[in-house]
């Protein structure tokens, strides 16, 4: 298999989200804003955020920061070592706000199967590409300039699909594993 290189610029789009006013935070309400706490960095994917209660925003929001089942998000600020390239796919349309922290990654799927684009973001390459790119010391961030700026090395749209779809379904199984070990009862 031949691998290609390329600008991830010329393979995806990365769209910084909305500033939220910290007036219009709730503990309930119809749209929840997406923080860091949505990422699961050391498991991967998207995951129910327990660590606030106020994670719902009543305040007026632009429609193309409101998010649709499938979008991939990155965070653009590290928090915790190891969670920039972490990605998520938002999980329901019309309930999840895009915040400042968040990047929307929007893969030109004429080049980057969606599947791919999902494991490639949090991938050693480009994981090593951001964190050495990345400013401040104790809280690092990027920009969604500097993430279009790495260069990754990719096969053809074919294989792209093939390895993404495999890599979907192993995810899918290992989800399917955890959910049936958390449903089993306790033994002593």
């Amino acid at each position: 298999m031949q691998l290609k290189k390329y600008k991830l610029g010329e393979l995806i789009d990365v769209r910084r989200g909305a500033s939220l006013a910290g007036e219009y935070y709730a503990t309930e309400g119809k749209l929840m804003r997406l923080t860091l706490g949505h990422f699961d960095y050391q498991g991967g994917g998207f995951k129910d955020n327990t660590s606030k209660n106020d994670l719902y925003f009543t305040g007026p929001v632009k429609p193309e920061f409101i998010l649709s089942e499938g979008d991939i998000i990155t965070p653009l600020t590290e928090q915790t070592p190891g969670l920039l390239g972490s990605t998520a796919m938002i999980p329901e349309s019309g309930k999840y706000i895009q915040s400042q922290d968040v990047a929307l990654v929007t893969p030109y799927e004429s080049k980057l199967d969606r599947n791919f684009c999902y494991y490639l973001l949090p991938s050693k390459i480009v994981k090593q590409q951001l964190a050495a790119g990345a400013q401040q010391t104790k809280i690092r961030h990027t920009t969604p300039d500097r993430i279009k700026d790495l260069t990754v090395f990719i096969p053809d749209l074919a294989n792209q699909k093939a390895i993404g779809l495999l890599l979907h379904d192993i995810d899918r199984k290992i989800a399917l594993n955890r959910e049936i070990n958390r449903n089993l009862p306790l033994t002593a």
